[in-house]
């Protein structure tokens, strides 16, 4: 621990001295790059990347792959917030400069030598590993280029890194490379994997076909295209499967500027470069959400959703859809750029035809099983042809029955569309085959709207959708498994705010009180929901739609100690279903401090007084989250 204090005060008073001379509280100084600076850097995420739930807000900075490299302030000031966090950024420091700008250090490993004191006698003081700190001005006063802290892996990190944010003064997250960083050397243009075209109306087509339909590309030197003229008609968006990448990285990163033109004339700029953290969810709107859950990709959208507020949208005509109602050639080209000028070109040439519902010929039966779709405000159905010209779809909706011709035949279908506004359908019948529907309700945007049901209530506000809701919900009950399962929605439905779901069991759950309400998107993983029963009720906010399942959780948390002694404790927690909730280590009955990794599992002791060592009986104390209770008690002499 001596050599530890050693060297820190050694590095920090060589680095002050270095750069005090630079300061003279010139506001212009330029920025100092928080890790190895003076040598080359790699990236592994890059602000404004879209992230699952969020746009990323600064830099990733490599680290090797490993943990404790010194992290330096990148520019004077004083340390405005400290938040140590088991998810998130970890370890985290914020760094408040005169100019009002805020920089943020995340997913470190340790704080240096004074700032790790206080934090850890916060800690001490609230009994609790997790804090949020905001120490006064004075106390911690920084030099440009000063020690503050040692890279790690702690929060949500998935390998050692550094998370760098510089934020203005409204705390907003600008991009770091603006700052024209020299240790950051990029010459790799954009890269283009594929691309995607969809309709926006019944009567729009894309390759003779009402959709979405996606289409590989083709690299010729820095550019890309497609081979051949596809052929559209009517209002159409267009997504794409691209990221940007740096020289010795494999990282995929963000692409923070996209120009989407037709015949050469702009229609919509994308440019990512600032957003607020109240925006961040609304990422889900920005990329094909339910490809994302079904591919695992993510194809951006050149085009502007319905809910949509994001402030990424420099130049834009007709909300960036393309609208072609005519029998001429033309071209769609999208143009990516990054920070470095490094830019590539996506060429795309499409073709107008006018759609046709001609019938083909008919060569004998094919067995195609009935197929349906909701895509938008329209259910898609297909089905194969019998032997004699196609019949009438029979859609069976508000007790009425209606009949669909066909909107358009493929090779081997065919295809009707059924404007779901005009109703929701109980079952449709084609041929001899026939669908059912749960179909409930219809849930408007923009709006407050409450739905009453025997076995759960909705409720959702002005905010919570992005668009209007076809709501399908269904019921099941497992007797002989004493189990109920509520699927309310899709869980590729993106919801823009919580909805409130008042579920009703029919089931008697009032003999244990290990019950609780779990999620789950294939009835295989679930994930804890709540035990906040009233009575024989139980109500949530979500913003995920899915299945919910009521189930009983006995099986306490797992502790297995890891290493136990005068020096160090640590352990590996888990549990199997509800997951942890709280733990609590005391030594002769005074708390005793516990970082926790999730990671991991693993949880490990940090003594206020550093030399003092661990002495007494331990007590360690786990507990799930519907109340379950491990304990593990030894003696330490």
């Amino acid at each position: 621990m001596r050599s530890d204090r050693i060297f820190w005060t050694f590095v920090t008073s060589f680095i002050i001295v270095q750069t005090a001379f630079s300061q003279n509280g010139n506001q212009n100084v330029p920025y100092f790059f928080p890790i190895r600076p003076g040598e080359v850097n790699y990236l592994s995420g890059t602000m404004g990347e879209i992230r699952s739930t969020h746009f990323h807000a600064g830099i990733d900075i490599k680290t090797s792959g490993i943990s404790g490299l010194p992290v330096y302030a990148c520019k004077e000031g004083f340390v405005s917030r400290i938040r140590v966090s088991s998810g998130g950024y970890g370890h985290a420091l914020y760094i408040l400069h005169p100019g009002g700008e805020t920089s943020v250090y995340g997913h470190l490993l340790q704080y240096r030598e004074d700032i790790a004191d206080y934090v850890r006698k916060e800690q001490y003081r609230q009994e609790s590993f997790e804090v949020d700190l905001f120490p006064d001005k004075e106390m911690f006063k920084i030099k440009r280029g000063e020690l503050i802290a040692l890279s790690g892996n702690t929060g949500s990190s998935m390998g050692p890194h550094l998370h760098f944010e510089i934020r203005d003064e409204k705390q907003y997250p600008v991009n770091p490379l603006k700052y024209g960083f020299s240790e950051i050397k990029d010459d790799v243009a954009p890269i283009v994997q594929a691309f995607a075209l969809k309709t926006f109306d019944v009567n729009s087509r894309i390759d003779h076909q009402f959709g979405r339909f996606e289409y590989p590309v083709e690299r010729k030197g820095s550019g890309y295209f497609y081979g051949k003229p596809i052929p559209v008609y009517g209002n159409i968006g267009l997504q794409i499967y691209a990221y940007d990448m740096f020289k010795n990285a494999y990282n995929r990163n963000g692409i923070p500027e996209i120009e989407l033109f037709l015949d050469d004339t702009l229609r919509l700029k994308i440019s990512i470069d600032t957003f607020s953290f109240n925006e961040t969810r609304h990422v889900i709107n920005f990329y094909d959400y339910q490809v994302k859950n079904e591919q695992r990709r993510i194809f951006q959208k050149l085009y502007v959703d319905d809910g949509n507020t994001l402030p990424f949208y420099k130049s834009m005509v007709n909300r960036g859809i393309l609208s072609i109602r005519d029998n001429n050639l033309h071209s769609i080209k999208i143009r990516m750029s990054d920070l470095a000028g490094n830019s590539s070109e996506l060429i795309i040439p499409v073709k107008g035809e006018k759609p046709t519902a001609a019938i083909p010929e008919i060569n004998g039966f094919l067995s195609d099983e009935l197929e349906t779709r909701l895509f938008e405000n329209f259910l898609i159905i297909k089905s194969g042809y019998a032997d004699s010209p196609p019949n009438h779809a029979l859609i069976f909706s508000n007790r009425m029955r209606y009949e669909l011709i066909p909107s358009y035949f493929t090779d081997k279908q065919v295809v009707y569309l059924w404007d779901i506004r005009i109703g929701m359908p109980d079952s449709i019948s084609v041929f001899d085959e026939t669908r059912t529907f749960d179909f409930k309700i219809m849930l408007p945007s923009n709006t407050d709207f409450n739905f009453y049901n025997k076995v759960f209530d909705i409720r959702s506000y002005k905010k919570s959708l992005y668009d209007t809701i076809y709501l399908e919900a269904r019921y099941r009950a497992f007797k002989d498994l004493h189990m109920e399962i509520f699927t309310i929605g899709n869980p590729n439905i993106p919801l823009a705010g919580s909805i409130q779901i008042l579920f009703k069991p029919k089931f008697d759950y009032s003999g244990s009180d290990k019950y609780a309400l779990f999620s789950s998107n294939d009835l295989k993983n679930y994930s804890f929901v709540s035990k906040q029963w009233n009575k024989d009720r139980i109500s949530i906010l979500t913003r995920n739609l899915g299945h919910f399942v009521v189930l009983k959780d006995t099986l306490p948390p797992q502790i297995r100690p890891v290493q136990v002694n005068r020096k160090k404790v640590s352990f590996t927690i888990r549990d199997e279903l509800s997951g942890i909730k709280k733990y609590e280590a005391r030594i002769n009955g005074s708390w005793l401090l516990m970082h926790y990794d999730p990671k991991q599992n693993l949880i490990w002791s940090e003594m206020l007084e550093p030399n003092i060592p661990i002495e007494g009986e331990l007590l360690l104390q786990v507990e799930d989250n519907v109340g379950n209770i491990t304990q593990y008690k030894t003696l330490i002499n």
